[in-house]
């Protein structure tokens, strides 16, 4: 098998890839790459369990246009420090990780957690 051509997605240099679904040109990029995601998400976190569980409190303090506020920072790093490149998985593969691991809970189990 004759390597991919494709380009990091954390430093967007260009690489062979090793393997199908090879996303960075060594470990320290995917591990900034994630360290990146991880800080975000924290971030973002608390703000959007409040948006969803205090909705009354949530609302008068406009968090959804912070939360807004603070994801067009992000966007804007990006595009300074890496352009052409995102920080976030698309949300195909995403929502499918969630999935596979069964944090994403369907049907009875939800019903049995409103239950309880």
């Amino acid at each position: 098998m004759t390597p991919a051509k494709c380009q990091c997605q954390n430093c967007g240099e260009a690489m062979s890839a090793r393997r199908i679904g090879q996303e960075f040109c060594k470990p320290s990029c995917r591990q900034t790459f994630n360290n990146r995601r991880m800080q975000r998400g924290a971030e973002m976190y608390d703000l959007f369990r409040a948006l969803r569980r205090e909705r009354s409190e949530a609302k008068a303090l406009n968090l959804w246009t912070e939360l807004c506020r603070l994801e067009l920072q992000y966007q804007m790093e990006d595009e300074a420090e890496r352009p052409g490149r995102r920080s976030y998985m698309p949300p195909k593969k995403a929502l499918g990780l969630l999935k596979d691991k069964g944090s994403l809970p369907r049907g009875e189990v939800m019903k049995a957690m409103r239950a309880a």
